[in-house]
């Protein structure tokens, strides 16, 4: 399966360190663009034009609320030749494609694991990253270090500011699709510049403060989790954030809500979050980088799911995987990467592709 390039930066001045992004991460920010113009036209019905459109909408907030966030964006343009524009379509590619309310429930398993159920009273945060397959082709890990205190190290698309990761003072955040009766598609903060704004905290309390903060058009899953021993998912939709905490040590997500569950849009399969919560309790105090892995190797399905395509559009489960048949590559899903943060030692484990199938590399800060 190999391993995802990972993007060193080092700089304290934002527009640097997006330069050294762009530059180091060119062809496959390239590569990124090729293929959202296709997926674009294919599931949203729009042109490339509509779309960067779509995405300078957003420049407005995020100069006011996201100054430094943006500079990053903006040198990553400059770094790597392609237009502001481009690069804010692939940093609001979440947000364009709920505007017409597409299927979109297969994105993502997390969960937090908190001391009292760990082995040697670590605390993790761990992911599984389901999306379209070719997206796993120009995927990048980055490790930033902004020369001023703060370290990063986390994944996500070519071009985009981070989708997942960790920070040097042991805060570490993820995300998963969700939909609520609030979204109305306004402009709002693109998750990505929020996710990489919570990674510049310095505890818990604060990541949550950013997330609950900024302004949204559509609703977004974000657990946060800190060496503090302490971590809590935040369903955040536009009308507002329902948190849900930990429960013996553990909160597992994935894309149904929870704690604001009446709200709930998404009425597809509901079981992901439940395996994985199982998995990990049936290993409860005995918790550790193992098996974190193992549990995320889970390929418990409903029972009775379909297998192939386009009866289904994935095998799914924690490990999903893409179905049998002809399949369309815009329309199937897989797990394209799978991740463990260990907050307390502060290394990234992050395994390319299925985890069953791949390895996991570590990235320590």
């Amino acid at each position: 399966m190999g391993e995802f390039l990972c993007i060193k930066v080092r700089s304290a001045d934002p527009f640097e360190r997006g330069m050294q992004y762009g530059a180091q991460a060119r062809n496959l920010i390239h590569l990124g663009v090729q293929g959202y113009q296709r997926h674009f036209a294919k599931t949203l019905s729009a042109s490339w034009e509509e779309i960067l459109e779509r995405s300078r909408l957003y420049l407005e907030l995020l100069e006011r609320d996201f100054p430094a966030e943006l500079a990053e964006a903006r040198g990553i343009a400059a770094g790597s030749g392609v237009d502001l524009d481009a690069i804010m379509a692939l940093n609001c590619r979440y947000e364009i494609l709920k505007l017409r309310n597409l299927p979109q429930e297969k994105e993502c398993t997390s969960a937090a694991v908190l001391p009292e159920a760990a082995r040697g009273g670590g605390t993790f945060l761990i992911k599984n990253w389901d999306y379209r397959p070719w997206v796993e082709n120009h995927a990048v890990i980055v490790d930033i270090d902004d020369l001023s205190g703060n370290h990063i190290v986390g994944l996500t698309e070519a071009g985009q500011l981070i989708r997942d990761g960790m920070n040097r003072h042991g805060v570490s955040v993820c995300g998963n699709n969700l939909s609520s009766v609030f979204d109305t598609g306004a402009i709002g903060a693109p998750v990505t510049f929020v996710r990489r704004k919570a990674l510049n905290c310095r505890n818990l309390a604060q990541a949550c403060d950013v997330v609950k903060s900024s302004p949204r058009g559509v609703s977004c899953n974000i657990l946060v989790a800190s060496a503090e021993g302490k971590a809590v998912d935040l369903e955040a939709t536009p009308g507002g954030v329902f948190e849900l905490a930990p429960e013996e040590g553990i909160v597992t997500h994935a894309n149904h809500m929870v704690a604001g569950a009446k709200y709930c849009t998404n009425h597809g399969s509901k079981f992901r979050d439940g395996v994985l919560r199982r998995r990990l309790l049936e290993r409860y105090g005995e918790l550790d980088l193992e098996s974190l892995r193992s549990c995320l190797t889970d390929h418990e399905m409903k029972p009775g799911w379909p297998t192939e395509y386009p009866e289904s559009d994935c095998l799914e489960a924690v490990c999903s995987h893409v179905p049998h048949g002809d399949i369309d590559v815009d329309k199937v899903w897989k797990t394209i990467a799978s991740s463990v943060y260990d907050l307390d030692a502060r290394v990234a484990y992050i395994c390319k592709g299925c985890p069953c199938q791949g390895q996991y590399r570590s990235y320590p800060l």
